[in-house]
């Protein structure tokens, strides 16, 4: 059987509420299109019905539904996701659809014309965000892209947009070697991306805040400098893979 055309990863914590609806709006779409496509649900160790909930919702479609007994971070979660994933391209977006899935059109023209990777950008000419975050966290977004650029992986204008598309080569060459378990690993796909010598083209997306975000600004603030002090040591001490030899072993 040949590869689907798409398959979109989906990371979910206890997601029981919002994700439900996330399916039906990605299921409609996928539907419509005229190439083949799957969906990998990852369960990150969540304690409510969200495994349950994903089965029933998804039964009847080509799907995988993987995951973790423990959460163990987003990062880690698309992680397995990614590499789980059988398109030959993988988008991975997040369980409240804050960028619309419809976007994903504009990430497979832009792969069809030979690009690699494929970002989101809500910070470039041309994105719309209907609705904000708070002034805090925009600032604080700022301050860590800017950090991302400065110490690891300079001329990216949004690190953190939660919509990304890699061709089946680099989906696994990146993934395979991404360590960050946490928020920081947009960080550090992105320098892998570089140092791996895979060509990316942001593309300027609609994107909606969802009020109902469990991001923690302290504890994840915290943890998302600490990830890229972390990114930046491996940098400096030759833990990555050589420049621009994506098979190197990871």
């Amino acid at each position: 059987m040949s590869a689907p055309r798409l398959s979109i990863v989906i990371p979910a914590y206890n997601e029981e509420h919002r994700i439900p609806q996330s399916l039906a709006t990605i299921l409609a779409w996928l539907s419509a299109q005229p190439w083949a496509s799957e969906l990998v649900v990852v369960d990150d160790g969540s304690r409510d019905r969200t495994v349950e909930v994903v089965r029933q919702q998804l039964n009847g479609f080509p799907h995988r539904l993987v995951g973790h007994e423990r959460n163990r971070g987003k990062g880690a979660a698309i992680r397995t996701g990614m590499l789980a994933a059988t398109g030959e391209v993988v988008l991975f977006t997040d369980a409240d659809l804050s960028t619309p899935i419809e976007e994903a059109s504009r990430f497979l023209a832009a792969h069809a014309e030979g690009v690699p990777v494929v970002i989101g950008t809500r910070k470039a000419a041309g994105a719309q965000v209907l609705r904000h975050q708070s002034f805090v966290r925009e600032r604080m977004g700022r301050v860590y892209t800017w950090l991302s650029s400065v110490l690891i992986c300079p001329g990216v204008t949004d690190f953190t947009c939660g919509f990304k598309s890699f061709r089946r080569d680099a989906c696994q060459a990146v993934f395979s070697r991404l360590l960050e378990p946490g928020w920081a690993y947009d960080t550090e796909l992105l320098y892998l991306v570089r140092r791996l010598g895979y060509e990316v083209r942001e593309v300027p997306v609609r994107w909606t805040n969802d009020e109902s975000t469990r991001v923690n600004l302290l504890r994840d603030t915290v943890g998302s400098m600490a990830g890229l002090a972390r990114i930046r040591y491996r940098s400096l001490s030759g833990a990555y893979p050589p420049h621009g030899c994506p098979e190197a072993s990871p």
